[in-house]
């Protein structure tokens, strides 16, 4: 796997955001202060913009080192988006909700977020066969193509273009986000460019790219 690129480290704490107590704060100080510590660029300005049912948003900020794409609260959940890894955008959302606790007594602990979930968007490129996972597969592609070059009068190659794997969505009641890898957009096939998008830790995601890319080497080569 060759020059990996994240687009997004998106982790979610799930918690009872009602529950910390922010009511006795005077939510346009909350927002100078959290402004003025990690330098948000876009804010809420006004009382539709605070509205934890649509979410109240906080854009292009700096946390220490790690840039901070978004800052998002909800009734039910905080979001925080990096462009480094989970890892990171994990550490922000609780160094902010520790200096919240402590700049506003906010009744924030250490068991307050029940639990974490992820995205993970990556590019990569790679000569591994990543989306070829077996002999019909081929074979379908080929006779599809044929097919389409008949219909088109011109050469019409077709191959596989994603591999999505998830769960049945009727088995729980919030869909969790598949995992999946793909051709990039825009890109010619040659390049051998792909996208893939999980909802695991980025480091995590990374190893199972890896170790899938060199299974399908080694089932190519034999």
């Amino acid at each position: 796997m060759r020059q990996p690129a994240i687009l997004l480290a998106r982790t979610i704490g799930f918690l009872d955001v009602p529950a910390l107590n922010y009511g006795h704060i005077y939510f346009p100080e909350l927002v100078g202060e959290l402004v003025e510590r990690y330098k948000f660029q876009n804010f809420p300005k006004t009382s539709e913009e605070s509205d934890l049912t649509k979410g109240i948003k906080f854009l292009d900020g700096i946390c220490g080192k790690v840039p901070v794409q978004q800052f998002a609260i909800w009734d039910s959940q905080i979001v925080v988006e990096t462009l480094t890894e989970t890892d990171d955008s994990k550490a922000v959302l609780e160094e902010i909700l520790r200096w919240g606790a402590e700049k506003f007594r906010l009744s924030y602990f250490s068991d307050s977020i029940k639990r974490f979930a992820y995205i993970s968007d990556v590019t990569f490129y790679s000569d591994a066969p990543m989306l070829i996972l077996n002999g019909a597969a081929e074979r379908l592609s080929a006779e599809i193509s044929k097919h389409l070059t008949d219909i088109w009068k011109e050469p019409i190659t077709y191959e596989p273009i994603i591999l999505r794997v998830g769960h049945d969505p009727t088995a729980r009641k919030y869909n969790i986000a598949p995992f999946t890898i793909e051709r990039r957009g825009g890109v010619s096939f040659k390049e051998e460019k792909y996208f893939s998008e999980a909802p695991l830790p980025t480091k995590l995601h990374l190893e199972l790219l890896e170790q899938f890319e060199r299974e399908m080497l080694m089932s190519t080569n034999g």
